[in-house]
């Protein structure tokens, strides 16, 4: 008896584990604290993609399977969560819970205000959230994290230029690039054209193709430097900064030091490799083959043989680039918080997937803000910027063009004759047959070498009880020092028997700005009005001294 008990029971149970898990129609209402009902608060079965939406009274229906957690929300409100029982109604109230309206957010001209209180479009990155996408200019890190904001980056090598526009592209003719401000002053934001140098005078040696490119400046600072980015979008939200700001403006607050800071110290290591290989064929040969000189790069001839040796110069000459990222900064302050400090340090160094491309930079910064009466406050940063910059031609001078058409027969690491000289291997002149890529970015040479110093002192004074005082001076200098090699033997600088271009930029601004704020004075409960007052002075200088010359007298016969 025992024993047949025990198979029934046994039976039962597999049967149960056989059958699906018991599914019901759950119904309810949602409501507020008020018991006011909610339209449109959304119902999902947890870990599912299942869920349902209120009606206009409030009520839903979905079905789910017993133990299965429903979770109900609605725009400003907190999550509800509520399992599935044995009741078939299941009513929710959700509760309303504070949003960020009261944010205080930095403005035009270093003000603050309340997010609410703003009458026009802007948004803040945290310095942290910068820092950690890894990019040596910050300017790539707003690309996807802004809305409206375009980040367009020349190339992908070190030390490429990045542009930026905000809402879109609003002048054919001028730049449509926002005014950068750091700590309450301008920023200069240059990108050296091919205009400056001294090649450009003369047509025939001219980069009308912009096979050259140079650094934007806002590069030169460190992003874990950066605390807080406002994104000022439109001539309504940076109009206090004038024209310079027709395109916006994007507002940057540098790090200071707190108490308890202590030293903080990162380091960071990044591999990268291109995965992409454009697929070149090896059916075709060179068209003309005359005595083993090519008469073209043109593959429209015969078929290759069978067993002909094929090399794979792209995946040869790309290699594995590398970027090293270290920062060191110490900050604190004093026990009764009337002085703090910080003081930073970065070096970064970046290796290229193209050989010869290269970037490197070192900051060293320094902050301090201080309580120097009851009534007088002030604010001192600055910081000095090294940046050195290999790079390569882009464009029909570029290395990767010259990658695809050269001979899949040909090994290009083999560049150089045994004599030292480049190695040709068409009947065509110096100027028309295509560099090889190892010779191109070996013998043709970009670099740039930028020294830059910024200052910011600021006081800010508040003897009365309506208002305050605040005064901004500040230098941004910079050196920045080219250089344009076109080899005597390559197709660039054939023609000239070689070309070298030097420019030598100067930059110096100095700043003043002073404001006068008046405090929010309440009209009524619902209103009340402020102002400021002000002046800004302003005296930017740039100087470019630029030479050239061609006509090598001395071919070289080393690498």
């Amino acid at each position: 008896m025992n024993t047949r008990v025990l198979t029934v029971l046994m039976g039962l149970s597999l049967l149960a584990a056989r059958l699906p898990a018991q599914q019901k129609t759950v119904t309810g209402k949602v409501t507020n604290e008020q018991g006011a009902p909610i339209s449109g608060a959304s119902i999902v079965i947890k870990g599912t993609g299942t869920g349902t939406y209120s009606n206009n009274a409030g009520d839903y229906s979905i079905r789910a399977e017993v133990g299965q957690v429903l979770q109900y929300r609605f725009i400003g409100t907190g999550l509800v969560e509520r399992t599935v029982g044995a009741e078939d109604v299941i009513n929710v109230a959700l509760r309303q819970v504070a949003l960020s309206l009261d944010a205080v957010e930095v403005t035009a001209l270093g003000q603050t205000a309340e997010r609410r209180a703003q009458g026009a479009s802007q948004q803040t990155l945290q310095g942290s959230d910068i820092a950690q996408t890894q990019r040596e200019n910050f300017v790539n890190a707003l690309q996807g994290r802004i809305a409206g904001v375009d980040v367009t980056s020349t190339s992908g090598v070190p030390g490429a230029s990045s542009s930026i526009t905000i809402r879109g592209v609003s002048s054919i003719s001028s730049s449509n690039q926002p005014l950068i401000i750091v700590d309450g002053l301008p920023m200069d934001n240059r990108t050296l054209n091919t205009g400056v140098l001294a090649s450009d005078a003369n047509s025939t040696t001219a980069f009308s193709n912009r096979g050259v490119d140079f650094t934007n400046r806002a590069a030169d600072l460190n992003p874990d430097d950066i605390g807080s980015l406002t994104v000022l979008k439109g001539p309504e939200a940076a109009a206090l900064y004038g024209i310079d700001a027709a395109n916006g403006a994007i507002v940057i607050m540098t790090k200071r030091g707190r108490a308890g800071g202590g030293v903080q110290y990162s380091s960071s290591f990044r591999v990268e490799a291109t995965r992409a290989r454009p697929q070149l064929q090896r059916v075709y040969g060179p068209t003309t083959v005359t005595a083993g000189i090519l008469g073209s790069f043109d593959y429209f001839g015969a078929p290759y043989p069978a067993g002909t040796t094929f090399y794979d110069n792209i995946d040869g000459f790309l290699r594995t680039g590398g970027t090293v990222n270290q920062t060191l900064a110490f900050s604190g302050a004093s026990a009764d918080n009337r002085v703090n400090y910080r003081l930073g340090t970065a070096v970064d160094k970046q290796n290229g997937v193209v050989p010869n491309s290269g970037y490197s930079r070192v900051n060293v910064t320094a902050a301090s803000q201080a309580q120097i009466a009851r009534w007088l406050n002030s604010d001192i940063s600055m910081s000095y910027d090294y940046d050195n910059n290999d790079q390569v031609y882009k464009g029909t001078l570029g290395p990767l063009i010259d990658l695809m058409l050269w001979p899949q027969t040909d090994n290009a690491k083999v560049y150089l004759t045994t004599s030292g000289l480049r190695r040709r291997l068409t009947g065509l002149s110096a100027a028309s047959e295509v560099d090889n890529p190892y010779y191109n970015v070996i013998r043709n040479k970009i670099n740039a070498k930028t020294n830059r110093v910024m200052v910011n002192v600021g006081l800010l004074a508040t003897p009365f009880s309506w208002g305050s005082l605040k005064t901004n001076l500040g230098t941004d200098t910079y050196t920045n020092n080219n250089l344009v090699l076109r080899d005597p033997q390559s197709a660039a600088g054939a023609p000239f028997n070689g070309y070298l271009d030097l420019a030598d930029l100067f930059n110096r601004n100095l700043d003043a700005q002073t404001v006068l704020s008046f405090n929010s004075h309440p009209i009524n409960r619902n209103f009340s009005i402020s102002g400021l007052l002000g002046h800004y002075i302003s005296d930017h200088k740039a100087t470019t001294d630029a030479a050239a010359g061609g006509n090598f007298w001395i071919r070289r016969s080393f690498p």
